[in-house]
């Protein structure tokens, strides 16, 4: 399978090529990511149906992926689309979705061994409104064995994202194994350093000012939400834009328009 490497500025057109995607059929896609919107908040809120979600979210997103497809290529957009992910590949689809919990699972274990004891009462500090002298001086002695768990949990936690990132997409569309799909994902990423920096840096940037506003609502995650109409669409143009051979839609301007 070839694998492009693109330029630094290939990863605002990504986001470019996103938002015409969603542009498209907005409407269509604001009642679809709302509903995975609600429907993620209350099944968590279920024991042990949450974590079932969160194996089945490659099979979700396979969906989403193919209604991108469908829009691309000029087809009359359907909600049927979002149930494709349940016709092909399902099998593989979950068996990554349970890959990535075990994952995400083994990144915050290393992230406990190495920070400790220090890393759980720093976690138990921080949710007291006023802290003792003492209290303050028992963080700043435990803040180098704390700082190391966490830079280990985030260069892992970037591994563990970079091989997740296209592999619903590779096990969907081209039939990839799970751990084939991560490989490749990883290897698509480390290719284009410069692109995806500048991909991230965007999102990072607008999840910064709409940091307040997720603050307020006491909701840290309203950013991604608010950010889905365009990143998942940005998904489906950045894969094709490194692994698909360029195709003429056949009804439509391309999603580069």
């Amino acid at each position: 399978m070839e694998i492009r490497s693109h330029t630094a500025a290939r990863g605002w057109q990504w986001l470019v090529s996103g938002a015409a995607l969603f542009r498209r059929h907005a409407g269509l896609w604001l009642v679809i990511l709302g509903a995975s919107f609600l429907a993620l908040k209350i099944l968590l809120l279920i024991p042990f149906i949450g974590p079932l979600f969160l194996v089945a979210m490659p099979v979700v997103l396979a969906g989403m992926m193919e209604l991108c497809r469908a829009i691309e290529f000029g087809k009359p957009p359907a909600f049927g689309y979002l149930l494709a992910g349940f016709t092909r590949n399902t099998r593989a689809l979950l068996l990554l979705g349970a890959l990535s919990i075990t994952c995400n699972l083994l990144v915050l274990a290393t992230m406990m061994a190495l920070g400790g004891d220090a890393l759980q009462e720093i976690i138990r500090l921080s949710t007291q409104q006023q802290l003792t002298p003492e209290q303050i001086e028992q963080i700043r002695a435990s803040a180098p064995e704390v700082l190391t768990a966490m830079l280990a949990g985030w260069v892992l936690s970037v591994v563990v994202m970079m091989a997740l990132w296209f592999a619903p997409l590779l096990v969907y569309f081209d039939g990839l194994p799970p751990l084939v799909a991560m490989r490749a994902s990883l290897v698509a990423c480390y290719r284009n350093p410069g692109a995806f920096f500048v991909y991230g840096l965007v999102l990072f940037a607008v999840m910064v000012v709409a940091m307040p506003m997720a603050m307020a609502a006491r909701m840290l995650d309203l950013g991604l939400w608010l950010l889905a109409p365009v990143v998942v669409p940005s998904i489906y143009a950045s894969y094709r834009d490194i692994f698909v051979t360029p195709e003429e839609p056949a009804d439509a301007e391309s999603i580069q328009d």
